[in-house]
């Protein structure tokens, strides 16, 4: 299969910044000089760029373009996030592969993870989210879907992407709110050992995804290697 073009710029731009012909501090070309290089739309620029951000090759601000920030590549992921469809692009460079699924019912710690009524049946999807070249993984993450959702919770390939474009598209709704709550945590030998890092602290990311009458139909709970996740917004005044 051939790689997307803005992979392919991605490469060839971090190619040069790796090499030594593009200097840390150097400033790399516009969206707009990219385009006209590369005759590509300013989507495909924009999404090459963020490739090189999210190695950590270089940093973005707004109007002050794009610098390189270092010469060889890091491990941390960035997920930089404003808007609902940053997260279905998500899915485009991690793919969550799915170990176990089951379902439980709402109690005790459960409960107060994913809310909820007590004793409401869920099913359960747990494995880990990874990403094309890194060796270790993005996250263990734990995806609880609604009941009326088992025939889905059934169908979702071992490899999957986001899940709740899936959700919609089952149900015939549309996913209307997303909350999130992102918390430091203890990380204990076991889950340190699944991520590949050292124990000590993580940090835990939920979601909450509900329909425009309030249904909760989704609960994503992910768990990060603290000092490989750097999660990015950006805010707007109206």
């Amino acid at each position: 299969m051939k790689p997307h073009r803005y992979k392919q710029i991605a490469k060839a731009l971090g190619e040069r910044i790796t090499s030594g012909a593009v200097s840390v501090g150097d400033s790399l070309p516009t969206e707009a000089a990219l385009c006209k290089r590369y005759r590509v739309s300013r989507y495909t620029a924009r999404e090459a760029l963020r490739q090189l951000r999210e190695a950590g090759l270089i940093t973005r601000r707004p109007r002050a373009g794009s610098t390189v920030a270092a010469a060889s590549a890091s491990s941390v992921f960035s997920l930089p996030v404003s808007s609902a469809a940053d997260l279905f692009r998500y899915a485009s460079d991690t793919r969550f592969i799915v170990a176990r699924r089951d379902r439980i019912r709402a109690t005790g710690d459960t409960l107060a993870a994913i809310g909820g009524r007590r004793g409401q049946e869920w099913i359960r999807l747990s494995g880990v989210r990874r990403k094309a070249g890194l060796a270790t993984p993005v996250c263990l993450i734990t995806v609880y879907l609604h009941s009326a959702l088992a025939g889905l919770a059934k169908r979702i390939p071992r490899s999957a992407g986001v899940i709740y474009p899936l959700v919609e598209k089952e149900l015939g709704v549309r996913i209307a709110r997303i909350d999130q709550r992102i918390e430091a945590v203890p990380l204990g030998a076991s889950e340190a050992d699944s991520l590949k890092c050292k124990a000590g602290f993580g940090l835990r990311v939920r979601r909450y995804y509900y329909d425009a009458t309030d249904r909760l139909l989704e609960i994503s709970d992910s768990l990060h290697a603290a000092e490989r996740f750097a999660y990015e917004m950006r805010l707007r005044r109206d």
